[in-house]
């Protein structure tokens, strides 16, 4: 059955929610069921209707995918065309600073789901989200609140994070979506990884540089 026999089978009711779940998934690539009501009703009705949505969406050269098991309808790249051929229209590319935060968003969010807390959405802190920074070294590329903001605001369009509270108040709180781990490209992932250890074991030789130049004065003493 085509889509246009689908298409015709909908009550005008489902029509409207059809294109509101194309609407929705060409702006924010990802739906999460557990984010709020409207988003509960759109995931559904993709999940009931993945055929017919795909087959509207293969014409543009993507595809959808629902991973049922965390909730989130996503829209992707066709496995159908060639690397050459595929539309990058839902491809965003991310500077240095947006795949730091993205990754250690994932690390956190990881890092909880293993502590078992098995909450579809996981909520952590300004400071938690900073300490991740520190681990890899990066906490002072983010010392001012306008950078992590933009960043922040990136995320929550595409349905990554929700941030309650304004950053810099006690009580804000980022609350992480399991839509984060379909969001980070793995050759990008490799990459950040890469970068971090080299940083990581420049900062040692040099720390060890300056623990010798120490001794040294020291025993010049």
């Amino acid at each position: 059955m085509g889509f246009e026999a689908d298409w015709e089978m909908y009550t005008s009711g489902e029509k409207e929610l059809f294109q509101r779940v194309c609407r929705r998934l060409l702006k924010s690539t990802f739906i999460v069921k557990e984010k709020d009501d409207d988003s509960k009703k759109l995931y559904t009705f993709v999940a009931k209707n993945e055929e017919a949505i795909s087959s509207y969406f293969s014409h543009m050269g993507f595809d959808i995918k629902v991973d049922r098991d965390n909730g989130v309808a996503m829209l992707v790249n066709s496995g159908d065309s060639s690397d050459s051929g595929k539309i990058q229209a839902n491809r965003l590319r991310l500077r240095k600073a947006d795949t730091v935060v993205l990754c250690c968003l994932w690390t956190a969010y990881l890092d909880r789901i293993r502590r078992g807390n098995l909450s579809k959405g996981i909520i952590i802190s300004l400071l938690d989200l900073k300490q991740e920074l520190e681990k890899y070294g990066f906490r002072e590329d983010f010392d001012g609140k306008t950078l992590m903001t933009d960043i922040l605001k990136l995320f929550t369009k595409y349905n990554l994070v929700d941030v309650s509270g304004k950053l810099g108040d006690p009580d804000c709180s980022i609350k992480i979506y399991p839509s984060i781990q379909f969001a980070l490209d793995n050759i990008e992932f490799q990459s950040l990884a890469e970068e971090t250890s080299r940083k990581i074991l420049s900062s040692k030789a040099a720390a060890d540089d300056d623990e010798e130049e120490m001794e040294e004065s020291d025993y010049d003493e």
